[in-house]
């Protein structure tokens, strides 16, 4: 068993630790070529929402689904990859919480985005899922705080009309803001074209949403940040699928995501030949994985 992930708050926020099975991360900033992503998680009653059960995926499905996952993109503005993008290097992560704030400066009202304590519930459902994607990757943490290097994964809790603050991510603003439209969540990560390695990401999450919303949205923009942008109804259950509101990985989504990060499918290489390889780590995955 690993020492527990450690989740620092900037801006002053309260600093907490959990212990759980597995291994763990941090969050939080820094560089390179803009591959973006979001959740466009719409404000409807979690009754009125049904994701389908489909049968067991064959290897083929998967390996298609694998492609669509992570060479294929969301929105139209960002080019899909053409070479496995996925993280290198230890993870050091930051959470944030803001509100709205209003002052009155010489009879008129000035609104501002002020830092707060970040809820306990959005700290314990981001350490959860941090430690199942740390187990199901490999990928190491490490403490900002300790290295003195800054954080490389950043989560920003903010009311939604704030949503598409630039000062929460740096790219460009009109797609920040059709990121942000639906009001739900959503990612950004910046990864080098040459080398396929992810080097920073951020995440913004509406903190006005219900708390079973907001769990969901972390798990799915956390596991989307690790290199696998896409969303896909081509299979069902699914956390990657458009009705999706699960608060855990499916089977198939913890194949797609082992297939990534298998030392098999290096970063940077290109598409053709990953998925050569990627028939055959996905193969040995769905034998060895056990159905759920």
């Amino acid at each position: 068993m690993g020492s527990a992930a450690t989740l620092c708050s900037a801006y002053g926020i309260s600093r907490a630790t959990a212990t759980c099975a597995g291994r763990r991360w941090r969050l939080s900033a820094a560089l390179a070529a803009c591959l973006v992503a979001a959740s466009a998680l719409l404000p409807l009653p979690l009754a009125a929402q049904q994701e389908p059960i489909d049968p067991p995926p064959s290897v083929d499905k998967l390996v298609k689904y694998f492609e669509t996952i992570v060479f294929g993109s969301e929105y139209a503005a960002v080019t899909p990859s053409r070479v496995i993008k996925k993280w290198t290097g230890p993870l050091r992560i930051a959470v944030r919480s803001f509100e709205e704030t209003k002052t009155d400066e010489g009879g008129k009202e000035v609104r501002a985005l002020t830092p707060i304590k970040v809820k306990k519930p959005f700290l314990n459902f981001i350490q959860k899922h941090l430690n199942g994607l740390v187990e199901a990757t490999g990928i190491k943490t490490e403490d900002a705080k300790i290295t003195g290097e800054p954080p490389n994964f950043m989560i920003n809790f903010v009311p939604r009309n704030y949503m598409a603050d630039p000062r929460l991510v740096d790219a460009d603003p009109a797609l920040l803001k059709r990121m942000a439209a639906e009001g739900g969540c959503y990612f950004v990560i910046w990864a080098d074209d040459r080398t396929g390695s992810i080097q920073r990401a951020v995440i913004v999450v509406n903190a006005e949403r219900l708390l079973i919303r907001i769990n969901h949205c972390l798990l799915e923009e956390m596991t989307q940040s690790l290199g696998l942008p896409n969303d896909s109804n081509d299979i069902s259950p699914s956390i990657f699928h458009d009705d999706s509101r699960r608060t855990d990985l499916t089977r198939t989504d913890l194949i797609i995501l082992k297939a990534l990060y298998d030392p098999r499918l290096a970063p940077g290489m290109p598409k053709v030949e990953a998925m050569a390889k990627a028939r055959g780590v996905i193969a040995e995955l769905n034998d060895k994985l056990p159905a759920k």
